[in-house]
């Protein structure tokens, strides 16, 4: 069974992890220095690397690497199952639940996805004009695919849109595609570039080092609130804000240079999140195979073109 990889990270991000799940004894990262930071207190206390995360951020990046690991017990127990998704009545096609694969040649695996916007004069009309509309799509596939002008054209008299449209919004949603990978030349990169990444960020840290260490160090793993239009202060009520901090915000610091330094380590924090779970998929996932039957638990629904081409096989050997 296959699943793309931004389906695999939607697991990841609807875990639910207690707080009685450990992970002391997984590795987050081995450091420039050969250094090995996990999950337990210490490294948490001694490496900057692991302070600037939230627990919940750092549980996710464990979790993420045990299961491409191959330890399923830890989404087996903490996992939220996908939930139907709830149709906005958006586009042509309603939402659908992810899907896996058991064709590794399927071409929805290797394609784009273009997702075509309902025009909002329709969308005003309410759920049944909507619904007549999807319909209407369906029904004229042929002229929409031969002439898309004249089927614009004939949209635009039948369901009597005002202003009239020159052409439906689309939104084109890359795919990755899929990659084999064969050896492990590309871990070292992925190495490399999360080393080069942090250090580009700790030398960021030392140009203002005495402000920015300890923005890090205490309010790290509260870094969204460098984009949020929340008040500082409120959201710093809601947490511990200790001595050493307040130390910090006396020296002149404004609400906004603070949250623009939290912004910074927001954005170092999301490069070395993609980058460490890369490097999970690219180490362990190869000798990974998903169960149906597990991935219909966390409410994944198996591929239809999948299933067409297997069933066209077995006519063909009939």
């Amino acid at each position: 069974m296959y699943i793309t990889k931004s389906n695999f990270k939607r697991i990841i991000r609807l875990f639910d992890i207690p707080e009685e799940i450990g992970f002391d004894d997984v590795v987050l990262w081995v450091n420039s220095k050969g250094d090995e930071i996990r999950g337990d207190w210490e490294s948490r206390k001694k490496y900057f690397f692991s302070q600037i995360f939230s627990q919940k951020e750092k549980n996710q990046l464990l979790a993420f690497k045990a299961i491409c690991n191959g330890d399923t017990r830890f989404i087996r127990y903490i996992y939220n199952k996908i939930e139907s998704p709830v149709d906005t009545y958006k586009y042509i096609q309603a939402e659908k639940k992810p899907s896996y694969h058991s064709d590794i040649e399927c071409k929805a695996m290797k394609s784009d996805f273009q997702r075509v916007y309902i025009p909002e004069q329709i969308q005003k009309q309410g759920v049944s004009k909507v619904l007549e509309f999807r319909k209407y799509w369906k029904d004229h596939s042929e002229l929409r695919e031969k002439d898309n002008e004249a089927f614009i054209a004939v949209v635009n008299t039948v369901f009597e849109l005002d202003p009239p449209i020159r052409d439906f919004v689309c939104e084109t949603i890359a795919n990755s595609g899929t990659k084999t990978i064969e050896d492990n030349s590309s871990v070292n990169e992925i190495n490399e570039t999360i080393t080069k990444v942090w250090e580009k960020f700790t030398n960021w840290v030392k140009e203002d080092k005495s402000f920015r260490m300890v923005a890090g160090m205490e309010l790290g793993y509260l870094s969204w609130i460098g984009k949020s239009e929340r008040k500082l202060d409120d959201v710093l009520d809601e947490n511990t804000l200790n001595r050493k901090l307040r130390i910090v915000l006396r020296r002149n610091r404004t609400e906004s240079e603070l949250k623009e330094v939290l912004s910074k380590i927001d954005f170092f924090k999301n490069q070395l999140m993609d980058l460490l779970q890369e490097l999970y998929i690219r180490s362990y996932i190869p000798n990974l195979d998903f169960e149906d039957n597990f991935l219909k638990s966390l409410g994944f629904e198996p591929c239809a073109i999948c299933i067409q081409n297997e069933a066209l096989e077995v006519d063909s050997l009939d």
